[in-house]
């Protein structure tokens, strides 16, 4: 695979990330984890990782997703009031992190571990905001992710099973009461 498809997979990977961090509702934060997951897992196979290792990292965000999405509610809560400065946020990640590992983008490796460190801050910042358990584990499945691509064929296959690990909790606890 080339850099291109590894550039594609790393902005794929940070819009992802960034409907993660815009959406308060489960499906919503489900779409982002979906796309996050097949981001980094283009981003991961165009730097020269293990296919089978690339394939269960998305299948596993896929999952994790599905988990989410299955839970959730009607709405998307895609950009509610309120997210501009969550909005504004995903952008900055996004030029400060290209400007400080600006070095690293020559070759599709370095591309690849830049989407992986954006989704990892993203999901970061996600997790320290929200208000919501199946937010948290959502978030946590991002971090996940997101840490997990920048590692080998291990960690890519150990990423993708904590993902779908942190969203069956959510399934075998009782129902969240709103606060």
């Amino acid at each position: 695979m080339t850099a291109a498809a590894a550039v594609a997979g790393a902005s794929l990977a940070w819009l992802g990330a960034a409907l993660l961090v815009l959406s308060d509702e489960r499906r919503g934060l489900a779409l982002g984890l979906a796309i996050l997951a097949v981001g980094l897992a283009v981003a991961t196979t165009a730097a020269g990782q293990d296919r089978l290792a690339d394939a269960a990292l998305a299948v596993g965000g896929a999952c994790a997703a599905a988990l989410q999405f299955a839970r959730g509610g009607r709405g998307w809560g895609l950009m509610p009031p309120g997210s501009t400065p969550r909005l504004i946020g995903s952008v900055v990640v996004l030029i400060v992190t290209v400007l400080v590992a600006g070095t690293g983008l020559q070759d599709a490796a370095g591309v690849s571990r830049l989407g992986a460190l954006v989704v990892a801050i993203m999901a970061t910042g996600r997790l320290l905001t929200v208000r919501r358990r199946w937010a948290a584990l959502g978030a946590g499945s991002a971090l996940v992710l997101g840490l997990g691509a920048l590692g080998s064929t291990p960690t890519l296959l150990l990423a993708a099973t904590v993902a779908v690990g942190l969203n069956l909790v959510d399934v075998a606890a009782p129902e969240e009461v709103a606060a």
